[in-house]
């Protein structure tokens, strides 16, 4: 058991921010990086949008209407309900339990798009980046317990690790840079 407390979370400088950070407490609170993963950034670009350090790209938004249903009027204003349309993921519904056989699978893709574009991880690190990216991928699927399902959305999840290593390796102090 850890002795290690989690730092308080900083207030947001922002509204925006402000509703950014709500958005996640309204979805059950996921770990900030595997959230991230989900809406297509790292996790200290979520942590930067959420203090109100910088504000989300348009590609982040619609990630976060497409993934959550959110009411993007609503992040951009305050108006409005926070969900468009119901969250496809909430904190009532149960998480399905982890097929191996694809947690596997979703390793070994990580391991391979990180070897492809010359970044070597520290094994927690790779840890992290792969049940991220196993929670992007159930987190796109329509049914998160569909094998066949998830096992087709590989391809997709490859492109967008391919993708998000590209920005972050662009984005300064994002720490994912060939080397």
């Amino acid at each position: 058991m850890s002795d290690r407390v989690a730092r308080p979370e900083v207030p947001p400088k922002t509204e925006l921010a402000k509703r950014l950070r709500e958005i996640r407490h309204a979805l059950g609170d996921p770990e900030r990086g595997s959230f991230a993963a989900t809406v297509g950034v790292s996790k200290t670009t979520l942590a930067s949008y959420e203090r109100g350090e910088s504000e989300p790209t348009a590609s982040a938004l619609a990630s976060y209407q497409q993934q959550y249903g959110v009411n993007i009027a609503w992040v951009l204003t305050g108006e409005g309900a926070l969900f468009a349309d119901p969250p496809r993921h909430s904190a009532a519904a149960p998480s399905p339990a982890i097929d191996p056989d694809v947690f596997r699978a979703v390793g070994r893709l990580v391991l391979k798009v990180y070897k492809d574009v010359g970044i070597k991880l520290p094994p927690d690190a790779l840890l992290d980046e792969q049940a991220g990216a196993y929670n992007a991928l159930i987190a796109r699927a329509e049914d998160p317990r569909d094998i066949a399902e998830l096992t087709a959305l590989l391809p997709w999840l490859e492109a967008r690790l391919r993708k998000s290593l590209a920005a972050a390796a662009a984005e300064p102090g994002s720490g994912k840079h060939a080397g």
